[in-house]
């Protein structure tokens, strides 16, 4: 009798030890059973100290007899997504009109889970570390910016996990993470600084060279802007070289300045202080001499005058010379606050039996700057018949 006392003893002291890190929350709702299982959620969250975010809202109703009532509910979100992919959840039998939900949290499980996801972490990011290390020797700034950033969200990933794993148990220190971001990231920046752009302006290209400390530099990504915009983007060949075409550089503008940029993570560009490089381009010019006729009035067809200047065809003021006659019509519209105004403008280029037609569409804060800016629109590849 006395051993299976001691033996029942055992076998619940044993019992109670294997639940004491399980933890168990029920909950009921008049709403939905949706509404208890996630009532029960944020009970079992609330139990082990996961991050609760509670706001209340308060209601007023007036009743048929003309009191008035409030009634207040409570919001709240689990922040732990680790929380909600460990969680049991057991539907209990509805009574009474009351949906009951049961939540089941094994917290020996779920810190396993999460020690097992550290560990991973922490061997990518090792490999990242190597790979990086790899990129400097070969100079890729491209891959290694890439790397550099995938470390820093394995990094971040690891401290979250870390923060999960607060809420289930003390964090030891050997946990805590060290990692060699700084060092990685002042090397590719003091690298960086180094970077120098060379640009050759030529009838058809821009050739852009990239070096640094070492010499030419492969694969270096660049981008040209213009006016805030995108207009082309390459990478470096194995000299350091990389060739644009004027023909797309020329569909926003047929001559003005373009950027070039180094087509990187910004952060890392401005640590570095990286300096970008403006280059001036125009059309050619032809030999081919018009005297402009224009409906329009004196600022939109000076706007014409400069658009087409611009695009290589030459205009002058004097008698004899083959007539372009510009047509210019111009459709409306503005918005409520009359602030700013919308045209689409017709624009007919004649010369002889060529003829062009363009539509380009402006905005601007009255009715001759949106006229303007449509006319700055036009697409220089449509009046190439008139060079």
């Amino acid at each position: 009798m006395n051993l299976f006392k001691v033996i029942f003893f055992g076998l619940l002291t044993a019992s109670f030890s294997l639940a004491a890190n399980v933890v168990t929350y029920t909950a009921t709702s008049k709403v939905s059973q949706k509404d208890a299982d996630k009532k029960a959620m944020e009970g079992v969250a609330l139990q082990i100290g996961a991050q609760v975010k509670s706001s209340l809202e308060t209601r007023t109703v007036e009743k048929e007899d003309g009191s008035i009532a409030s009634t207040a509910d409570s919001k709240k979100s689990v922040s732990t997504n680790v929380l909600l992919k460990s969680a049991k959840i057991q539907t209990g039998a509805k009574k009474n009109g009351m949906f009951q939900s049961t939540v089941t949290v094994d917290l020996d499980l779920l810190a396993s889970k999460i020690l097992l996801d550290l560990d991973q972490i922490k061997s990518q990011m090792k490999t990242k570390d190597s790979l990086i290390r790899l990129d400097m020797l070969d100079r890729d700034y491209r891959k290694m910016e890439s790397e550099m950033i995938l470390l820093e969200k394995l990094a971040r990933s690891y401290n979250d996990q870390l923060e999960n794993l607060s809420f289930v148990q003390k964090v030891p220190k050997e946990l805590k993470l060290e990692t060699t971001l700084g060092e990685l990231t002042e090397f590719l920046v003091s690298s960086m600084q180094t970077v120098n752009f060379e640009t050759e302006v030529s009838s058809g290209e821009l050739r852009v060279t990239v070096s640094d400390f070492a010499g030419p530099i492969a694969n270096f990504p660049l981008v040209l802007t213009q006016e805030k915009i995108e207009v082309d983007n390459a990478k470096t060949n194995a000299e350091g070289s990389a060739v644009f075409k004027l023909k797309n550089i020329k569909k926003l503008k047929p001559s003005g300045e373009v950027t070039v940029h180094a087509d990187m993570n910004f952060r890392f560009v401005r640590q570095s202080a990286l300096q970008n490089k403006v280059v001036s381009y125009g059309a050619q010019k032809t030999g081919k001499l018009y005297k402009l006729v224009c409906s329009g009035n004196s600022a939109e067809c000076g706007a014409l005058q400069k658009f087409l200047t611009d695009a290589g065809i030459s205009i002058a003021d004097r008698a004899g010379l083959p007539e372009l006659v510009a047509t210019l019509e111009f459709s409306d519209k503005v918005n409520s606050s009359r602030s700013l105004y919308t045209s689409r403008a017709t624009i007919k280029l004649r010369s002889g039996d060529i003829e062009v037609v363009e539509q380009p569409q402006g905005v601007g804060r009255d009715e001759e700057s949106a006229h303007v800016k449509a006319i700055s629109k036009m697409s220089i590849s449509r009046i190439e018949s008139l060079r």
